[in-house]
């Protein structure tokens, strides 16, 4: 088994089997468990309590006590702190989560204790992984109307004058991944199936008038800037 050195903190656990589980393939790892959390508050509790370090942090996507509402809390108390989320599958709203928080990994409660130490040790090593199947979350776009964000809408203005997806990262200062999340993003709220027939839509939207502009959305896009590597392809 590879071996990884840091003190980590476990938050969330669908009970005791897998917190403990975890914990044990942690602490066999070489790794230090800080210990095991229901919600964030317990868990700064401890930091406050025992003036800990942590360089990472393992969050039950699928526990209603943590999940992304946990993530968010840790990001903007921790900006520099290492987040992995432990999931069953990796579902539009696990994938949105790590997107829009620079999640740093995405591990699969399925994978083996191997796999789940080589992910962590990527992480703390600086590249971030999600799984080979990040890409094929449904993307259910409800009540948007077809409407783009801004980031979007950058992304598929690039993509319209034939730039690669590398070449749009490089643009926008943003993973190569987080443009492929975008374009299936783009994809949904069009009804399309590719870059060609979106470019298609947005230029019929605009011949008649009201372009796709008017139907840019309000929402805010998430700030991204640091690359977001996956399983498939670690920069």
């Amino acid at each position: 088994m590879a071996t990884i050195e840091a003190t980590i903190a476990i938050v969330g656990g669908a009970g005791p089997l897998v917190s403990e589980g975890l914990s044990w393939v942690l602490s066999a790892s070489g790794s230090r468990v800080l210990g095991s959390y229901p919600d964030v508050d317990a868990l700064e509790d401890a930091l406050r309590a025992g003036g800990h370090s942590l360089q990472a942090a393992v969050i039950d996507a699928e526990d209603p006590s943590a999940g992304p509402s946990a993530v968010t809390a840790l990001r903007r108390a921790h900006p520099d702190l290492k987040i992995v989320l432990l999931c069953e599958v990796a579902s539009r709203a696990v994938v949105a989560c790590a997107v829009s928080e620079r999640v740093e990994g995405v591990v699969l409660k399925s994978d083996t204790p191997e796999q789940v130490i080589l992910a962590l040790r990527n992480v703390l090593d600086g590249r971030a992984v999600m799984p080979a199947s990040w890409h094929k979350a449904p993307l259910e776009r409800e009540g948007t109307g077809g409407a783009l964000s801004e980031r979007e809408r950058q992304v598929l203005d690039l993509a319209a004058q034939g730039l690669t997806n590398r070449e749009i990262a490089e643009r926008l200062v943003i993973s190569t991944n987080t443009v492929k999340y975008h374009l299936r993003g783009i994809y949904s709220s069009l009804g399309v199936r590719n870059r060609v027939q979106a470019s298609r839509a947005m230029s019929e939207g605009e011949g008649d008038g009201e372009g796709e502009r008017a139907r840019i959305s309000d929402r805010n896009p998430p700030e991204e800037g640091e690359p977001h590597p996956t399983a498939e392809h670690l920069e």
